[in-house]
């Protein structure tokens, strides 16, 4: 069966009311949910010029007259973004994963196309960008300064059993503004892929939770 967007290749909308209505129609099949009460499940006219304005959404290079002709590769791109707000992803990783990316690697972001044939293909992308920050690439390590802190623990020491006390240290790491991660001296990382994505869903999740709270 294929993908509701892939049914729109080849085919171009004339005007931003055209485009607007085909991103509706698309989105509704998909049944993404936007959870954060400041995205929009569909996106209107303004917000898709906002998204133009933020090349989020490449600009049209053709024209009808006065109205721009939008094609396949700009519905892939609006469809692609609003998978990802819905995968809870910022603005700034949404562009770095969108910008000058071919159709073919937009409908991979997708779960389809030729690029797709592996398990990877439908795997969130919000995991794995979780997981490359919890996993960082062999060799950059040395390469850029590291972000962590030592910090000492303010709580009492953590009992080892009933003859030994160690004082732990934990080291804090900004992932980006505004997110951090408190890490004991003691901890472990996943050696694994499979512990790699149970913790970046874990992640996730206590992301959504505290987002709750804050509505």
């Amino acid at each position: 069966m294929k993908h509701p967007v892939e049914k729109e290749r080849g085919r171009t909308y004339v005007g931003l009311p055209q485009f607007a209505q085909t991103g509706e129609r698309v989105l509704s099949q998909l049944n993404l949910e936007q959870e954060r009460g400041t995205v929009t499940n569909v996106p209107d006219e303004r917000t898709i010029r906002y998204y133009l304005a933020e090349g989020l959404i490449q600009s049209p290079g053709e024209k009808q007259g006065t109205a721009s002709v939008f094609g396949y590769l700009n519905l892939l791109q609006l469809i692609v973004v609003k998978k990802l707000q819905a995968e809870h992803l910022p603005i700034r990783k949404i562009r770095e994963l969108v910008a000058e990316k071919s159709e073919q690697e937009l409908e991979t972001l997708l779960g389809f196309g030729g690029g797709s044939t592996n398990k990877k293909g439908g795997e969130s992308e919000a995991k794995r960008y979780l997981g490359s920050l919890l996993t960082p690439a062999p060799g950059t390590a040395s390469s850029r300064p590291s972000p962590m802190m030592s910090l000492k623990s303010s709580a009492a020491p953590v009992h080892e059993d009933d003859d030994q006390t160690q004082t732990r240290s934990w080291q804090r790491v900004e992932i980006e503004p505004g997110l951090e991660l408190h890490i004991r001296s003691d901890y472990t990382p996943p050696t694994t892929s499979g512990r790699t994505r149970s913790l970046a869903e874990r992640v996730i999740h206590g992301l959504r939770r505290l987002r709750g709270k804050e509505k």
